[in-house]
Order: C-alpha cells, then sequence, then structure tokens
C-alpha cells in the first residue's frame, strides 16, 4: 500500500475496533474515526461524538535500499470525554460502565488499548510493516463544567509503497472440480469488492481481468466451483475502489500463485 491507501486502510481498521466483552459494539465506529491535517483539533473542532479517532499522515521518507519503498509515519489520536469528571480522572481511567461492550464511561486508557491491539494486528499487512514506535497519555483538559477531555497519541511507523499497490491473490489450487485462494492480503482491505476467477486459451497469464476469455466465478468467496479444462490458464484477480462504487483496480502483473496452467 502507499501512503494514501495506508491512511485509509487505518481508518476502516479503527472503525472497526470492538470490546470484547458484554455487547461487543464498536468503540467508535464509522462515524468516529476521521484522517485529519494538522494538530490534535481545538475545543471547536472536535468531532460532535465521543470517543473519537483522527489519524494524521506525518513524515516520510524514501527508503535507501529501495527508492520505491517509503518509510511513511501516521499518528492516532484517542479522545475520550466523560461527564460528570471535575478532575479527570475518569476520562483518563474510566467511571461507571453498565455495559463493558459499550464505549459509555470508558477512560482513554481503555480505548487505547483496543486501538493498539488494532493496529499492530496489521504488522506486514499487504507489504507495508507497521511498528507502533511511541505513545503517550495527554493530561485532561477542560471543556465545560463538569466535563473532561483526555487524548492519547501514538505514532506508527510503516514501510509503504510510492505507488499504489493492488494485491493479487495467492494459492490458486483446484481440488476436483473446486477452484479454491487465499485472500488473507486482499479480502480485509477498506477498498476490496470482489474476486474474479476465469481463464485464457493461452498458456501464459493475462495482465487484467477484461483478457479473460472466460469467467468462472465472480464474488466475494475465496472458493468457487466449476473444475477446469485442460489446455488452459486460469486465473484469480482481486478487484478494488479507494472510492466506493464500482470497480476501478484489479490486481495486475500476474504473480506466481496467482494463476494455475492446466
Amino acid at each position: 500500500m502507499n501512503p494514501w491507501q495506508m491512511a485509509q486502510q487505518l481508518k476502516h481498521e479503527l472503525a472497526q475496533v470492538a470490546w470484547t466483552e458484554g455487547a461487543r459494539d464498536v468503540v467508535f465506529g464509522s462515524r468516529g474515526v476521521f484522517v485529519y491535517a494538522g494538530a490534535p483539533p481545538t475545543d471547536e473542532e472536535h468531532p460532535p461524538g465521543f470517543p473519537f479517532a483522527l489519524v494524521t499522515i506525518g513524515a516520510g521518507s524514501p527508503d535507501e535500499d529501495d527508492p520505491d519503498l517509503i518509510e511513511q509515519t501516521f499518528s492516532i489520536v484517542s479522545a475520550v470525554e466523560v461527564a460528570g469528571d471535575p478532575l479527570g480522572e475518569n476520562a483518563v481511567i474510566g467511571g461507571s460502565r453498565a455495559d463493558y461492550g459499550k464505549s459509555a464511561g470508558a477512560g482513554v486508557a481503555e480505548v487505547s488499548e483496543r486501538v493498539r491491539a488494532a493496529v499492530q494486528s496489521l504488522t506486514a499487512y499487504d507489504g507495508a510493516a507497521v511498528v507502533v514506535s511511541g505513545s503517550g497519555t495527554g493530561a485532561p483538559s477542560v471543556m465545560g463544567r463538569g466535563r473532561q477531555l483526555a487524548l492519547d497519541e501514538f505514532t506508527v511507523s510503516a514501510l509503504c509503497t510510492s505507488a499504489p499497490r493492488y494485491t493479487a491473490p495467492q494459492e490458486l489450487t483446484l481440488t476436483g472440480s473446486v477452484w479454491s485462494w487465499a485472500g488473507a492480503w486482499t479480502t480485509p482491505r477498506f477498498d476490496f469488492i470482489r474476486y474474479t476467477l476465469g481463464y485464457t486459451n493461452n498458456a501464459e497469464p493475462v495482465a487484467t481481468p477484461g483478457e479473460l476469455d472466460g469467467v468462472v466465478y465472480s464474488g466475494t468467496n475465496t472458493e468457487a466451483a466449476g473444475g477446469g479444462t485442460s489446455g488452459r490458464t486460469y486465473q484469480v484477480f482481486a478487484e478494488y475502489n479507494g472510492h466506493g462504487g464500482p470497480v476501478a483496480a484489479a490486481s495486475s502483473a500476474p504473480e506466481l500463485g496467482s494463476f494455475l496452467k492446466l
């Protein structure tokens, strides 16, 4: 992934972070995570709901060994506000919680633990190795009478590609009449839409789905029935759109494991 894709992937992952007990609600939700330009926002700039998370793209530098790679930094800020907390203690460590599976009453230390767990799961995700390189809980700040805000910010360093990257599925196999492939680097992406499995009558794989001579399967599963015909080259593509809507890009430059000659 390049930095643009990685920022969106971080947003996508954080929007799905959930509590592990009780109701198991999401911590932030789709309207509680934002890609933000600049320092943590002022009181006037705060999103309307708490808790919320901000992803900021930091500085980047080319990798010394490979100019096509960029060592890119991102900052992730978690913000929590708990009412009726004049000293800010509840905003940091949490207050009374009727359900530990909901965000109401959770402190920033509890919220940030879930954020770190989600981000660290992205290690080596789609070629972008992610390392949490620093962290700290900010001092509570007054938002009004009986209201305190606490922030937690940490830095993520990712080795990204300089150009957008659209990963191909791997381990394409045919067992009996059933095709299967591995999609661990494709299905969890923010921009993933579907897989397309097809064939060509040539001995070599093709560069795009549009060059296939026929389609066996199109959908989000990682297996499909249909069998194969000797003499054909079968190939599976992952298709993407980083802006929503119909397919806009597909895995290209055929990789070993994404095609099989019969």
